[in-house]
This record gives structure tokens, sequence and C-alpha cells, in this order.
């Protein structure tokens, strides 16, 4: 996917021309001004936009749900305290104006900017009114269509070879008061079911605090190194400039969370995740390997409600909510939100780092892996001291110990 960029800024920002002439490692260093951009940005504006959630009642209440309206499942309400909600929006502004300032509005960046701003409507709403699970589906349908219907077609998929699936049997191209769309068949209706399957996986991610935001950091940094190795300008520039805005966010929302993404943000990270993997051209097994942890549990999910609750449709079993998320289930074994954080943090760097291996980047895969086995341990082994510490607690022999 090629994208027109105004060099004078974004090549001086990044110094691209030198990068050629520098290190191997110099060509993701160049970054740094994106990522320390997207950093102080997201710092500033989430005091800013937690202090409006709190003005106007924009919260997630212990034991309810947004707004203190009453909550199906209570068990689901795991935080402790009134937390405000609309955090996500110091992700989702960066970002805007990140493509507004460094690339040019073009056939390409409109309907990414315009799918965005469907989504962040539609999702501060939810967040504001609660809104049901029709809706929900509708504006996250509409953002996928405005996808699917510009010229960033899915016309073919890559597995683990490089040999490529034709999905463009049919294909339609038009304009609209000279805008050029085009419409593949059956690749950009897989291209809107992967974008709603993205966005949802993801988003039922965010039961725990700090956990949506631990996750999408991971992937978007894996998609900045992939995004490099295969000269996505775009992918690249975006992914760094969105994990320096997701780093001061998982600060604030880290448990006990002073904010949370909310819908604004949790809606919006797996259609970026779906959007920049696609721009960066990987195989799908490789962007399947990246969301494996939150699609796996999203079908276990599905298939669990299915059988015990027997929905009589799709929107039916959207309107389902019960603790049979993966880390509902982890909380059942007594751990704390942030071991659970640590654990699929844990897990989503041994997926990735697998991920990465698929894109030939050996020693990335050996440091991600690395990473990942020793936060393993060192939840392994603070599990184990909380139970022994426990165990003694409860013992008969506790009480005249000193």
């Amino acid at each position: 996917m090629d994208f027109s960029i105004p060099t004078s800024i974004l090549e001086k920002i990044l110094k691209i021309n030198d990068i050629n002439i520098s290190s191997e490692y110099d060509k993701y260093l160049n970054y740094w001004p994106l990522f320390v951009a997207g950093l102080i940005l997201s710092f500033i504006l989430i005091p800013l936009i937690g202090n409006l959630a709190k003005k106007f009642n924009i919260t997630y209440v212990p034991g309810k749900g947004r707004n203190g309206k009453d909550f199906d499942n209570p068990e689901k309400a795991i935080h402790d305290v009134e937390t405000p909600a609309l955090g996500g929006l110091a992700v989702t502004i960066p970002i805007l104006l990140g493509i507004i300032i460094l690339f040019r509005l073009d056939a390409t960046t409109i309907p990414i900017l315009l799918a965005l701003g469907v989504l962040v409507v539609g999702s501060v709403l939810d967040d504001v009114f609660n809104l049901s699970s029709k809706v929900q589906i509708g504006y996250q349908l509409l953002a996928a269509a405005i996808i699917a219907f510009s010229i960033i077609d899915l016309s073919f998929v890559s597995f683990f070879t490089d040999d490529f699936l034709n999905l463009s049997s049919y294909s339609w191209s038009f304009n609209i008061f000279s805008f050029p769309l085009s419409f593949v068949f059956p690749g950009d209706l897989i291209l809107i079911a992967w974008i709603l399957l993205c966005i949802n996986s993801v988003k039922w991610v965010g039961g725990s605090p700090g956990l949506v935001e631990s996750y999408s950091l991971i992937i978007f940094l894996l998609l900045f190194l992939i995004g490099v190795r295969t000269f996505s300008l775009f992918s690249s520039s975006m992914s760094i400039l969105i994990a320096g805005s997701m780093i001061s966010l998982l600060y604030f929302a880290y448990p006990s969370p002073k904010i949370m993404s909310g819908s604004s943000g949790k809606t919006i990270y797996g259609f970026l995740i779906a959007i920049l993997a696609l721009v960066s051209g990987v195989k799908f097994s490789t962007t399947l390997m990246l969301l494996a942890l939150p699609i796996l549990d999203a079908i276990y999910v599905i298939i669990y409600r299915t059988f015990k609750y027997k929905p009589k449709n799709p929107l039916d079993l959207m309107k389902i909510n019960d603790t049979s998320h993966l880390h509902h289930r982890l909380l059942k074994l007594d751990l704390t939100s942030k071991q659970i954080l640590l654990i699929e943090t844990a897990l989503s760097l041994l997926i990735g780092s697998l991920a990465i291996l698929t894109t030939g980047a050996l020693r990335y895969f050996a440091l991600i892996f690395g990473i990942a086995f020793v936060i393993s341990f060192i939840v392994f082994i603070n599990y184990r001291a909380n139970k022994k510490e426990d165990s003694k607690e409860k013992s008969p022999e506790s009480k005249y110990s000193y």
C-alpha cells in the first residue's frame, strides 16, 4: 500500500534519508521523535480527559455499569473505585493529528480518518449512554464498510508461504465526486468481517484493569517492528506514535486504575491493529498470531455461551454478560489484577515472538521470547509465594506464630 507523504515533514522528523548509511538499528531508533510526541501529548491529555469524564459522570462505578446504571452482571465490575472512562481518547487524538499532519489527505488516508471518526463518535456515545449491542455493531459495521469501499482492498492474502490466495473474483471501481472507490469480492466482505472480529476480540480483553492497554501496547510495538522491516512508513510511524501514547495511558490505567480506556479506546485499538497490519502487507498468518490470544478467547466465549445460553440469534449472543473470559477465569484462581495483567502480557509476548519469527527476525524473536519467559517466571514465583502466605494464615498454628 503506497501512501502519499509530505516528505518535507516526515523525512525531517525521521531522517529517513540517512537510513541507508546508518547501522541496522538506526532505522528503528530514527522513529523516536514520534514515540516521544505520542508519550507527551497523551500524558498531557489524560488528566484533562479524566477531569472532563468526572465532571459529566462518564465513569465506571463498582458493581454498576457506565454512568452508575444497573449492571446486569456485577461480577464483571472488577475495579474497586469509581473510575473515569474516555481514556482511549488520549490515544485516538494523537493518531488523528498524526495522520492529518504527517500524511497527505488522499483516497487512502481520508477513509481511515472517516472510519476513525465514526468509531470515535459512536464509542464516546457508548461511554456516555451505554448503547445497545445493536447500535454498537451498527457503527462498527459502518466504519468497516468505509474501509472496504475505499481503495484499501483485500485482494490477496498470504499465509505461511509466499503464495497468494486471490480474493478478487469480481471488482468494481467507481468515483463519487472525483473521489476513487473500489470493492472486490469476496475479499472486501472478508475484510469487513475481519475488522469486526479485531474490534470486538480486542474490546473483550478489557475486562480487567490495564489489560487491554498492556496487550495493545505489545501489539503496536510488534507492528512497528514489522512495519519497519516491510518498509511501510505509514504503519511504522503510526504504530510507534500509538505505542508512545499507550505507555502514558497504561501508567494511569495500571491497577488500581485512575482512568480506563472505555469504549472510546477499546473499540479503536482493534480497528487500528487490523488496518496497520493490512497496510504493512504482512502475511495473514502473522496477523493471526499477533491477535491469537483475544481471538481464541473470543471464539471460546462464543462457543461456551452458545451451548450454555442457546441464544436465538447473534445479537442475543452479543447481549450476554458473564464471566467466561480468560481474565475472569484467572480471577477465580485467586490471582490479582496485576498478576493477570502480567500473565496475559507474557502470553502475548510469547505468541508475538512467533509472529516476529515468521518475518525472519530471529534476534528479535529471541529477545521478545526471553522477556516473556522472565515475566512468566516472576509471576509464577509471586503466585507461589502468595499461596504459601495464604496457607500459613489459614493454618491453626498461625495464631501462635510470631
